[in-house]
């Protein structure tokens, strides 16, 4: 007799996760837009952190900035393939399915923005004296939060493996 709950549809609940980040990413980001000039920079922790109000039509760290459309293609195919294939790519471990739930609330978040603006809003920045990250949004990090779940997960299925073979 097979057991039932191999068989059984992947959780719904990431896509719950994916609806607060999706949320979150757009309301943060119209309230900036209303709240901040282009580029204007409120300081929130000096020398440290700030709030600068940025436009990125390329990718992370402004990659590919010059092909906004081929980048809303990639986007939009990435985004139906990890669907599509989410089985496949992700197992029903809680951090992978945590992982999945954030990276497509991400997704989402910049995808819309690509999609009616044609550029993603952009309005947190970390830095050090001259060093400056690239200014990033929370649906940024959501997707590098997801990935590194999704990656932890990954790490810790393949040391338990490696254990139990010896």
């Amino acid at each position: 007799m097979s057991d039932p709950a191999a068989k059984s549809s992947a959780p719904r609940w990431p896509y719950l996760v994916a609806s607060v980040g999706l949320i979150l990413d757009q309301i943060t980001k119209r309230w900036f837009v209303e709240e901040y000039a282009l580029y204007e920079s409120r300081e929130v922790i000096p020398g440290f952190f700030n709030f600068t109000l940025a436009r990125n039509t390329g990718a992370a760290f402004s990659l590919f900035d010059q092909h906004p459309a081929a980048l809303l293609v990639v986007s939009m195919l990435i985004f139906a393939l990890m669907v599509l294939f989410r089985d496949k790519l992700f197992s029903r471990h809680p951090l992978e399915q945590w992982g999945y739930g954030l990276i497509v609330g991400g997704v989402l978040g910049n995808l819309i923005d690509r999609t009616k603006d044609g550029y993603v809003v952009d309005f947190i920045e970390w830095y050090i004296g001259a060093y400056s990250w690239p200014i990033f949004n929370l649906a940024d990090t959501w997707i590098c939060t997801g990935v590194g779940l999704y990656l932890l997960s990954q790490y810790r299925e393949h040391r338990r493996a490696k254990q139990a073979k010896g």
